[in-house]
């Protein structure tokens, strides 16, 4: 009896693993198409008068268009400023990050916003969130006293001091301008991995992405746009620069005669500088396009700020696809001429031509 229940079993046990073998493997379902959902977050980057925006979006497996909208009156239903997020489509159900960058802002003010998702089964916004701007911090350049200074406003008026240098007129301050003398806005580019791919498009941001007293870093496809400067003025050139190098006595000295005194700006020990031509030079940094930069920074990052300072000229470099730019040390008294990247993040002090 023992032998034949243990028969039976094993009898058993083999038709039910037959069975199972035969079965065929459930595939699994398909979450089925749905309005999106959406959440809010944090706002970044935010300065005196910019903000990134930030949204968590499920696309609900349909192709979803996503905005912001935002306000300083949370009783205006809808906001009455609308963004489109960077980019401004997702599908899927994975839950994503989407952006925006608002610019044009005011300064100590705060702001309301929210996402905005919408597919062909509805229109979800995520919760309100705020943030509030920076205050303007007061100038604390140190212009010759000596001196007489002339000033020039941009398109967006913006005040700039000017000062003549032999027969040359120059800004007396980096340019920082975020639309060309037509209007038409410069992009502003915060993301690393997204200046890294400015080859062939014109783009502007600020030192870390919040620091403005240093005026606007550019590449060159917007410094060689034409429509930079102020009208009346221009970018300078490889020549102009030489010009004004030699006027100060060259090279080995002009450095010292160009940058701001003290050590506000300038890191210690500021080697040679008397700014005695008024041009007022300060250690803005530059923005770095590739991980093996002069400081070993990645793709996209600030770095210099207090030791060094980068111009652009408006010349293309004969000997390779790079253009010709001039910069400063905190450490030396001269000026070097240098071969930038175009996709470098530099600065811009016009030319009255």
């Amino acid at each position: 009896m023992k032998k034949f229940s243990q028969i039976i079993i094993t009898a058993v046990m083999l038709a039910l693993f037959l069975s199972n073998c035969n079965k065929p493997t459930e595939e699994p379902e398909e979450e089925e198409p749905a309005a999106p959902i959406v959440n809010t977050d944090t706002a970044s980057y935010v300065s005196q008068t910019w903000a990134t925006l930030n949204g968590l979006i499920k696309a609900g497996n349909l192709l979803t268009t996503i905005s912001f909208e935002y306000d300083t009156d949370t009783n205006q239903v809808p906001f009455r400023y609308t963004i489109s997020a960077s980019p401004d489509t997702l599908t899927g159900n994975t839950t994503t990050r989407r952006t925006a960058n608002i610019t044009g802002l005011t300064p100590e003010t705060t702001y309301y916003y929210r996402p905005k998702a919408v597919n062909s089964l509805g229109e979800t916004y995520g919760p309100m969130r705020l943030f509030t701007t920076l205050e303007v911090e007061p100038s604390d350049i140190v212009f010759k006293t000596d001196l007489t200074y002339g000033e020039i406003s941009d398109i967006e008026g913006n005040v700039y001091k000017t000062i003549q240098v032999g027969a040359q007129i120059w800004m007396a301050q980096n340019l920082a301008v975020t639309k060309y003398n037509d209007g038409e806005q410069i992009p502003l580019i915060i993301a690393g991995s997204e200046w890294q791919d400015t080859l062939l498009a014109d783009a502007y941001s600020w030192y870390d992405n919040i620091e403005a007293k240093y005026g606007a870093l550019y590449n060159w496809h917007a410094v060689s746009s034409d429509k930079l400067c102020p009208t009346g003025w221009r970018v300078p050139t490889d020549n102009d620069w030489t010009t004004l190098t030699d006027y100060l006595g060259g090279e080995q000295i002009a450095g010292g005669k160009l940058k701001e005194t003290g050590a506000i700006h300038w890191m210690a020990p500021n080697v040679g500088a008397s700014n005695s031509s008024g041009f007022t030079a300060l250690p803005g940094g530059y923005r770095s396009y590739t991980g093996s930069d002069y400081y070993y920074f990645y793709g996209g990052n600030y770095n210099g700020a207090k030791r060094n300072g980068y111009w652009w000229t408006s010349s293309s470099n004969p000997l390779n696809h790079d253009a010709i730019g001039r910069s400063l040390n905190y450490s030396y008294a001269d000026i070097n001429k240098t071969s930038l990247d175009k996709r470098t993040g530099a600065y811009v002090r016009c030319i009255k031509e």
